[in-house]
């Protein structure tokens, strides 16, 4: 039988891998793990998962922080039904999967790569900037599978909010605005996406005021680079919960976002002036949160 591992990394996209009988999966911090979890509570050779001819079993490879099941620390353990595991730190979510399951999956991924594709190539046809700026979000909503979110450009020496979808821009600014106002800050200071997927166990933003006000399940936050430069950054999140934003989610939501900021900017010259005079300052909006974020 098929199964699906899915590891949640604090501060990264899930990974998701489809377990296949006959092919044990080692887990680990090596380099050559066959799931590599980058994490320092996780043993360079933690754990594996092995078919056994009829369940999977977990083995704990004599790591040092120890392999827990359903929050009991285990050395070997079958996985009867769908389960959590903890490894280290870092939590797994463990789920048989039938052949009709299995399928639905691949059929559903390969659906959602048909959409961000078509997506990506309706950008090119939209001349104006807004209508481009609207196209981006709701890719990156639709693809990420969020609720709600927002756009940023670059004006002058700072950013303003010029799209959003389900948040009125003139409330962004007020206590009320319960989106992570930290997981933009680090996408646009380090120029790399932000991924949360359990919020509240991601350490950088649990705590913030934004964050616990909301009960927000996943954000993510993609920076649109202009060469060395962030120029800008799209977000998105959710409260409801959803399926885990993974590595391969990832990896089409910043091909898509690249092309956006590349078309953003060949038009952005003739339109941010015109369009920006009244958008929401994002100094202002980090201001006012910031002694709760």
């Amino acid at each position: 039988m098929q199964a699906r591992l899915i590891a949640y990394p604090p501060d990264q996209a899930a990974m998701a891998r489809t377990l296949e009988p006959g092919m044990p999966l080692s887990i680990g911090r090596a380099v050559d793990a066959g799931l590599r979890l980058d994490h320092p509570s996780v043993s360079r050779v933690h754990a594996e998962l092995r078919f056994d001819g009829s369940h999977w079993q977990l083995r704990d490879l004599g790591s040092k922080n120890g392999s827990f099941l359903d929050g009991i620390r285990v050395h070997e353990s079958a996985l009867l039904r769908p389960c959590w595991l903890r490894l280290g730190d870092v939590y797994c979510e463990f789920a048989p999967l039938s052949d009709a399951e299995a399928a639905a999956a691949e059929a559903g991924w390969q659906a959602r790569r048909a959409s961000i594709t078509a997506r990506t190539a309706r950008l090119d046809a939209l001349a104006n900037l807004d209508d481009l700026l609207d196209a981006s979000l709701r890719g990156v909503v639709e693809l990420a599978q969020c609720e709600r979110g927002f756009v940023l450009l670059a004006r002058d020496d700072g950013f303003v909010v010029r799209a959003s979808l389900a948040l009125d821009p003139a409330h962004l600014a007020a206590r009320t605005f319960s989106g992570s106002v930290g997981a933009i800050r680090h996408a646009l200071g380090e120029r790399r996406s932000v991924v949360a997927n359990d919020v509240g166990r991601d350490p950088r933003l649990a705590s913030r005021a934004s964050v616990v006000s909301a009960g927000l399940n996943a954000l993510i936050a993609l920076p649109l680079r202009e060469g060395e430069r962030a120029r800008g950054a799209i977000y998105a999140d959710r409260i409801r919960p959803g399926p885990a934003i993974t590595t391969l989610d990832l990896e089409l939501l910043e091909a898509f976002a690249e092309t956006a900021a590349l078309r953003i900017a060949a038009r952005r010259n003739s339109d941010l002036l015109d369009g920006a005079a009244d958008a929401p300052d994002w100094q202002a909006i980090v201001a006012a949160h910031e002694d709760g974020a």
